[in-house]
Order: structure tokens, then sequence, then C-alpha cells
């Protein structure tokens, strides 16, 4: 063979394309994908999402009656189970007036010669916490009032001018604060000491008045002699308390009177003032002319003045 006979064919084997051949076509299927276990996973997560909101319920049924209970009213207190709890929800009128009850028993009871009593504070039958706590401050009532309840409760009741000193102030109200805890039966907590009186000022308030309306209450049965009728002083409290709503509302009305008044009285005086206005600009909006013809007509229409008369 020639050389360019074999370069030839050479050429023709490189340059030939091979024969593609296809892939054999599989003869069974591909195995399928599992799926069962996302779908058993589902199931249990929906379990424990639905175990979850049933442990959520109860709390949140517990929050609800919580928020229920919140909002209902308290009921009203009980001036004979709870003085100090009933006295701190009335309005301040009503306290006032409950005070001065209290202290006109107590006094009347302690001292039986009215002309020995001392003027109760306030006004108008009204007596503020400051003003009952300074009555009783000196302790002479409260052992007076001991020793009438039971005759030698308190040894030695310092008075006049020998209760202004500070240490026999506190031996009157400590022989007080002995008899109602040991005779009257009252407890720790429901009686006061002689430095809450003493000192504490008006933050004593609600352990004196609870002291003295619970001794009044007992009275009558422990000792025989005249109580406090709790039940007339609640009628009066509650009594003072329609008052003081009538009178908030009468003053509302009377207010709203006064302002609608005062309101039509300032549109007047507007109006007025807008009139003046309007015809002043009508004036100035005339011409001078008008204007002083208007004026020669009022001197001319003028009665003529009389003729002064000659004297020799």
């Amino acid at each position: 063979m020639s050389t360019e006979a074999a370069a030839t064919v050479e050429a023709a084997t490189v340059e030939s394309p091979k024969e593609e051949v296809a892939p054999a076509v599989p003869e069974t299927a591909p195995p399928a994908e599992i799926e069962a276990p996302k779908e058993a996973a589902a199931p249990a997560a929906e379990g424990e999402a639905t175990e979850e909101k049933t442990e959520e319920e109860p709390a949140t049924a517990e929050q609800d009656e919580k928020k229920e209970e919140e909002k209902q009213p308290e009921p009203p207190k009980d001036p004979k189970e709870d003085p100090v709890g009933w006295v701190n929800s009335l309005i301040a009128p009503a306290v006032h007036k409950v005070n001065h009850e209290v202290l006109s028993w107590a006094q009347q009871l302690a001292v039986e010669d009215e002309e020995k009593r001392q003027p109760l504070p306030g006004k108008n039958g009204f007596v503020t916490k400051n003003q009952f706590l300074s009555f009783l401050r000196d302790g002479s009532i409260l052992a007076q009032l001991a020793n009438k309840l039971q005759v030698g409760a308190v040894e030695t009741v310092h008075e006049g001018e020998a209760a202004q000193v500070k240490e026999n102030q506190s031996a009157n109200i400590e022989g007080f604060v002995n008899f109602a805890k040991e005779k009257a039966g009252l407890a720790d907590d429901q009686v006061f000491s002689a430095e809450d009186l003493l000192e504490k000022g008006k933050a004593a308030y609600p352990a004196v008045f609870g002291a003295l309306v619970r001794l009044g209450m007992a009275s009558q049965e422990k000792f025989e002699q005249k109580g406090l009728d709790v039940d007339a002083i609640a009628e009066m409290a509650s009594q003072v308390v329609k008052t003081s709503i009538i009178q908030t509302i009468l003053n509302f009305f009377r207010r709203a009177s006064a302002r609608a008044t005062s309101r039509a009285t300032a549109a007047k005086s507007e109006k007025a003032a807008a009139a003046s206005e309007e015809k002043a600009s009508d004036i100035e909006k005339k011409p001078l002319e008008e204007v002083a013809e208007e004026e020669c007509k009022k001197v001319e229409a003028a009665p003529e003045a009389a003729a002064p008369v000659a004297v020799n």
C-alpha cells in the first residue's frame, strides 16, 4: 500500500463517528419512596399539640375565673362583724357622723353628770378622724368608761391638769386596754396601745375605732350597761350617704345652670358688641356730606331757645 492510501485510510478511521449506544431500559420499576414514617409523624405531632392545648385549657379557665372574681364588687361589710372594714367603706361625711355617735355613747356612759361632760368636737354632729382621736388622747374618757363598765377596772384615773402629763395619759390608756382584753375579751389584734394613740396620729384611727365599737357591742351582754346601737348608727350613716349623693346631684345641676346662664349672657354681650360695631361701620361708610346734612336736620328740628329778656 502506498503512503497516500495509508493516510487516506487513517483519516477515514479518525473522521468516522462512533455509533452511540442507547442505555438499556430497566426491566424493573424503581423503588417507591417510603412516606409512611412522615404520615405517622404527622398524627403524632397533632396528638402532642392536642395534649398541649388540653394542658393549657385549665390554666386559661382559672385565669378567667380570677378575672370574673376581680370584676365582681365586694359585698358590703357588716359593722357588727367587721366594724373597721365597714367604716373604711363609707364616704367621709358618713364616717364623721359615725365618729360623733361613738364618742357620744362613750362619754354619756363614762360621765354620768352632764355638767362634767366635755363638748364633743366637730360641727353639727360631724367629727373628723383627727378630732375623734384628739378627744380620746389623754385617756381620761377611756379610763372612766372602763370603770363604769366594771368598778375598779382602772385604779387611778388621771383627769384635768393631771391628764396633760404624758406618763399619766399612758397610764389611763393602758388601764383601758388591759380592761378591754382581760374583762371584755377583746383579742390582741382588736385593741391598740398607748403608743398608737399618743404617737401615730391618724394611723391609729382604725384600731381605736374598732376597739371602742367592739366594747360598745359587748357592754349590754357582758356588763349590763347601755350598749352601742350599731344598727341605728349604720342607718344614720346610710342616710348621710343618700343625702350626700342627692346634694352632689343638685350641685351638679346648679353648676350646669350657672354655666348656661353665663354662656347666654356672654352671647348677648357679643351680639350687642357686634351690632354696635356694625352700626359704627355703617356710619363710617356714609359720605361726610350725608352725615353733616343729618346733623343739620337734627339742629333745625330742635325747638328754638326762648329769647333773653332784657332787664332795665
